[in-house]
């Protein structure tokens, strides 16, 4: 394990190329990210001890990224779209097969993210999307600092941005796979 701060954040996106898992604060929880792959989902659950076949969902860059990646949606889940990213909401989305395809999943269900964090937005525009998992072994609490980061990982291959996350709520997830639905409010 390895701590860094955000002025390595050249660094930190090289190592997210070559595969590395990290620690990041989000706008809500810090999370453990990973370039988005299906290697990449297992490796993630393999550190958190959580079942191998558990979905991670994904952050990406921007709104009009997201369109381009997303199955159609209609008008009011377009707006709901348009009114809560970005922000701390995840919406489960169907993303188009081709798109899933070129990352090595055949899924196309996925949690997608859209963040307010400066610093995380500036790596996903250089590193294109990124998983990303609350930052916590499963079935313990999401991490809020760089303390229990290395308390819960001290042994591990995680880098860790350093940091606090002040708001340690988890966002809001709704799918709009179907019918609009609150998961979590």
């Amino acid at each position: 394990m390895k701590i860094w701060t955000e002025k390595d954040c050249h660094e930190i996106i090289q190592s997210l190329k070559q595969n590395e898992l990290w620690a990041i604060k989000t706008d809500t929880v810090f999370g453990i990210m990973a370039i988005m792959s299906k290697e990449n989902e297992t490796r993630i659950n393999q550190l958190k001890q959580s079942p191998l076949d558990k979905r991670i969902s994904i952050i990406v860059e921007n709104k009009e990224y997201l369109k381009k990646c997303v199955e159609k949606l209609t008008l009011e889940k377009e707006q709901l779209i348009e009114t809560k990213l970005p922000g701390k909401y995840t919406f489960i989305v169907k993303l188009n097969k081709d798109f899933c395809i070129s990352k090595g999943f055949s899924r196309q269900d996925f949690g997608v993210r859209i963040t307010t964090n400066e610093f995380l937005q500036s790596i996903i525009q250089e590193t294109g999307p990124l998983l990303a998992s609350s930052c916590n072994i499963s079935g313990q609490s999401p991490c809020s600092n760089t303390t229990e980061i290395i308390n819960q990982f001290e042994n591990t291959p995680l880098n860790v941005v350093e940091g606090t996350v002040e708001d340690n709520t988890p966002s809001t997830i709704i799918s709009i796979i179907d019918d609009i639905k609150i998961i979590r409010p």
